[in-house]
């Protein structure tokens, strides 16, 4: 949303899809539900990886994504998720959860929307989808998000010496 100190006009709501945001605003609690359903199901080790409390956080955050989901599909402005996506990376890297879980978390609510949108609003939803997941996959290659090479990773360390001075 435009900020209105800036002399522009706020964001037009009946310039998408309004009606497809309403069902998503008012089913929000539901898909927050099947999206965390949806996506310890489909990645293995998802459950064993977070413990019970960040679980429950995922399932809070859902409904946060849900809302800003309806707010771009209802304005048709995708620049709107691709600020909220730049958002939640160093949230999301603070809680130490790599970007390909977020990912896998994003995949599980592309699902569970799918279930309340109708097929031509899932053309659009998925396009969404896409570019948030593009933005997110972006910082996915930054360094602590991944082992790395461990080549590279062996000569920037040095391969090291045998004797106690140089290990």
């Amino acid at each position: 949303m435009t900020h209105p100190s800036l002399g522009l006009p706020p964001a037009d709501t009946t310039a998408g899809l309004p009606a497809a945001a309403t069902r998503l605003r008012a089913d929000r609690h539901r898909l927050a539900r099947l999206a965390l359903e949806n996506t310890v199901r489909n990645v293995a080790g998802f459950d064993e990886r977070y413990d019970e409390p960040a679980l429950r956080l995922f399932l809070r955050d859902y409904e946060q994504h849900v809302e800003q989901f309806a707010r771009a599909l209802e304005t048709d402005r995708p620049a709107e998720l691709a600020n909220y996506a730049e958002w939640l990376v160093p949230i999301y890297r603070r809680r130490r959860v790599p970007m390909n879980d977020f990912i896998a978390l994003l995949a599980g609510l592309r699902q569970a929307v799918a279930t309340t949108l109708s097929p031509d609003d899932n053309v659009v939803a998925a396009k969404l989808f896409d570019a948030w997941t593009a933005r997110l996959r972006h910082h996915g290659r930054l360094a602590g998000d991944h082992k790395g090479n461990s080549i590279v990773r062996f000569f920037w360390k040095g391969a090291g010496i045998a004797d106690d001075k140089w290990v």
